[in-house]
């Protein structure tokens, strides 16, 4: 007997084929999908990498550039929202400066350069009172500093008496400026960042890591550790690195201060780091 109506087998072949292959269809483009994603997410990885891995030539960049150092176009995910950049600091800072704008410019910021010799956050020039101006006019998005821990002539507290470098009333009245600084800066709508200090060997800026470390405990700042590309395997401080392909001196005869080849290594790995810290493509490594 044959069998008639919806019962009937061809119909049923029918009607699950096209289930099966709607199914299939479906099946196939989601796979196509996550291919795809997969191919555009490790172009995109390729691609990043890549620009991160690129190293900077052996040119150092001195000390004679200008006070503003414009950007070179807007590379594609370099620093997204970050346009000015201000660095201010004592000598070290106004060594690495040219080599930290030369390197941001490359990744579309403007840098303006207000570091000056021998400065510090307690005695001498009063920066709390001179970045106000200077954070008035420029707008900067992020302020970069490096002080090392110059002073002179010393303070006196409320009784009189004097406040002895590297003591512990000295550390407490450099990290209450610090947070001044830095409440300053932030009330201006620009980030803090704080750059670790190369090492030092010898006096009188043993302290200066100590220092640094109080700088890391100021809520909402951050802090760029290029201290390091300066030093040993055991953080300690190094008279020549191998550069370039070249053995070269990093610090000066007078202990405290940088070569020229050691303000741009320095320079390049502040600027390198800061990258990192506010997009997914940076400044080329030192070589």
């Amino acid at each position: 007997m044959e069998i008639r109506g919806f019962l009937a087998p061809k119909r049923l072949e029918r009607r699950g084929s096209r289930t099966g292959g709607v199914r299939d269809a479906v099946w196939r483009l989601a796979a196509g999908a996550v291919a795809l994603v997969v191919i555009v997410a490790g172009t995109f990885a390729i691609f990043v990498w890549r620009s991160n891995a690129r190293t900077a030539g052996p040119q150092n960049p001195g000390v004679a550039c200008p006070v503003v150092v414009p950007a070179r176009g807007r590379p594609i995910l370099a620093a997204p929202g970050v346009h000015r950049v201000m660095l201010i600091g004592d000598s070290i800072m106004v060594q690495a400066s040219c080599a930290v704008a030369d390197s941001l410019a490359g990744l579309g910021i403007t840098t303006t350069r207000h570091a000056v010799n021998g400065s510090g956050l307690l005695t001498g020039m009063d920066w709390v009172a001179a970045i106000k101006p200077l954070l008035a006019a420029e707008h900067p998005d992020a302020v970069l500093a490096i002080f090392v821990g110059n002073y002179g002539p010393p303070l006196r507290d409320l009784a009189g008496t004097v406040i002895v470098k590297d003591t512990p009333e000295f550390d407490a009245a450099w990290q209450a400026r610090a947070e001044e600084l830095s409440k300053v800066v932030r009330g201006a709508g620009a980030a803090m960042y704080w750059v670790s200090p190369p090492p030092f060997a010898f006096p009188p800026f043993q302290s200066a890591a100590r220092l640094a470390a109080g700088y890391r405990t100021i809520a909402g700042d951050h802090f760029i550790a290029a201290g390091q590309s300066l030093a040993d395997a055991r953080g300690r401080e190094v008279a020549s690195k191998r550069t370039c392909g070249q053995p070269r001196f990093v610090r000066a005869q007078d202990i405290a201060h940088l070569t020229d080849d050691g303000a741009r290594i320095y320079g390049q790995t502040i600027a390198r780091d800061f990258g990192r810290q506010v997009g997914l493509r940076t400044s080329p490594r030192p070589c």
